[in-house]
């Protein structure tokens, strides 16, 4: 395997051990991971029954990473062991996913294109950081890849098959994104209408099939999810209740973060070789058109992150060509600027994005310092369980976790928590029952876990 594709695994497995906690975003498919593994028939004590989220999401994934997870975690009997292992197991999807379509990239393109392309990939922050991570993106992320591999290998078929998997299992608004490129298959008549019929119907059928099966099952009633989902956040626009951002936001904020100087280079791509720009505006266009959902998250475009990847992999070709003619080492010494400009920057976000899940380190702490195993209850407040407390964090069997929600700071039954994760704003109500142990620094937000004074022992986190 060339060197080039050890790196972007070696930095992929650098994100998940400096930042192994996840948030809120990625909690539905990590507790839906860790339920199939350690309750699996029990649906009745699956986490999603307290808390349900919004709209429901799709059980497909989770069940796929805990198949793949199972094998390794039943050798293990630590829960923070088994954490590292389930985003392990996605992360392997991933990258699976991005090696095979720069496989097909240098078949398609050359090599070096493809190397640039992996380069570019892991001197960036945002999509290495990402493949780990149990975002419903993820999870479509992994099915994209591997349907614009088969795109560009001319599969017609699997591409049909991935497409209707990504787009009906996972995100719908990739019918954006993939239905673009099945266009231009059709209208260069490289597909023919019969056969799109053909397969997209059987895997139409298919899918939807696997997703009603699964998920019917694991919520108690008849659903599609991602058809839920498409009619709460799209046709009833209820996502811009999380915050609405302008137009381009995506073009001057979200793509300038995740591809940094490539993001230059991208176009730059597309001007100088007429192969690239199919790939360039079928990224580009596929960004426009989802600008007009008002909700915007640096999450939702990644699937075309890797197209413009290319992209600025053939303007970084260009850029070196013409260094190399003022001095044969100076193109050399561009693409080393380039990499190296990108990587300090993804350096100072992988340090920033450390301190982002202090719940998940405020639960660690109170851990290690509560050596009893009988006796002890612990309340997770909201914000902690939003910044990476998860089931696989409840390393003690013996112990209570509770994340009720709405709890009254001078309600009598506080004393039933021995240890409370709190944020530090709220410590002085606290102050008469429970002693802060530690602190958890954060953004601007603190954690504080703490024991009641009835215990002998007075310990607790903050």
């Amino acid at each position: 395997m060339p060197w080039e594709k050890y790196l972007v695994v070696a930095v992929a497995f650098l994100h998940l051990l400096v930042c192994p906690y996840t948030k809120v975003e990625e909690s539905f498919n990590l507790q839906a991971i860790h339920d199939i593994i350690y309750h699996r028939g029990n649906i009745q004590k699956y986490d999603h029954h307290e808390f349900p989220g919004v709209v429901p999401r799709t059980f497909t994934g989770p069940l796929v990473i805990s198949l793949t997870a199972w094998p390794f975690i039943i050798i293990t009997h630590s829960k923070l062991a088994a954490l590292y292992i389930v985003r392990c197991c996605l992360m392997a999807w991933g990258l699976k996913g991005l090696l095979t379509l720069s496989d097909a990239v240098r078949d398609t393109f050359g090599t070096t294109i493809a190397r640039y392309m992996l380069l570019l990939t892991a001197s960036q922050f945002h999509f290495l950081f990402y493949i780990s991570r149990t975002l419903p993106n993820t999870f479509a992320l992994v099915v994209v890849m591997f349907a614009v591999t088969s795109w560009m290998r001319g599969h017609h078929s699997k591409f049909i098959w991935l497409s209707a998997f990504a787009i009906l299992v996972f995100r719908f608004e990739l019918c954006l994104l993939l239905g673009i490129l099945l266009l231009l298959e059709l209208m260069s008549f490289r597909l023919s209408i019969l056969k799109l019929l053909y397969h997209g119907t059987l895997a139409t059928i298919f899918c939807l099939a696997i997703t009603i099966a699964i998920d019917s099952y694991c919520w108690g009633r008849y659903l599609w999810p991602e058809g839920e989902v498409l009619w709460y956040n799209t046709i009833m626009n209820k996502s811009s209740n999380w915050g609405t951002s302008p137009f381009l936001w995506y073009f001057y904020s979200a793509l300038p973060r995740a591809l940094l100087l490539a993001y230059l280079l991208s176009p730059v791509g597309a001007i100088t070789d007429k192969q690239i720009r199919t790939i360039f505006f079928s990224g580009i266009i596929f960004v426009l058109i989802y600008s007009i959902l008002p909700h915007k998250e640096l999450r939702f475009i990644i699937y075309a992150f890797p197209l413009l990847n290319i992209s600025a992999a053939r303007g970084l070709i260009f850029i070196q060509r013409k260094f190399n003619r003022i001095s044969p080492n100076l193109g050399a010494i561009s693409i080393v600027g380039v990499l190296l400009l990108n990587s300090i920057f993804s350096t100072i976000m992988l340090c920033v994005s450390y301190h982002n899940y202090s719940g998940g380190n405020a639960l660690q702490e109170l851990h290690s310092l509560v050596k009893e195993r009988q006796g002890v209850s612990v309340h997770i407040c909201n914000l902690a369980a939003q910044t990476g407390v998860s089931r696989f964090g409840e390393l003690e069997p013996s112990w209570n976790y509770s994340k009720v929600e709405n709890m009254k700071k001078a309600d009598p039954w506080i004393l039933k928590y021995s240890h409370l994760i709190i944020e530090a704003a709220d410590w002085d109500s606290y102050q008469i029952t429970h002693r802060q142990l530690s602190v958890v620094n954060g953004y601007s937000d603190e954690y504080l876990p703490t024991r009641t004074f009835t215990t002998s022992t007075i310990l607790g986190v903050v």
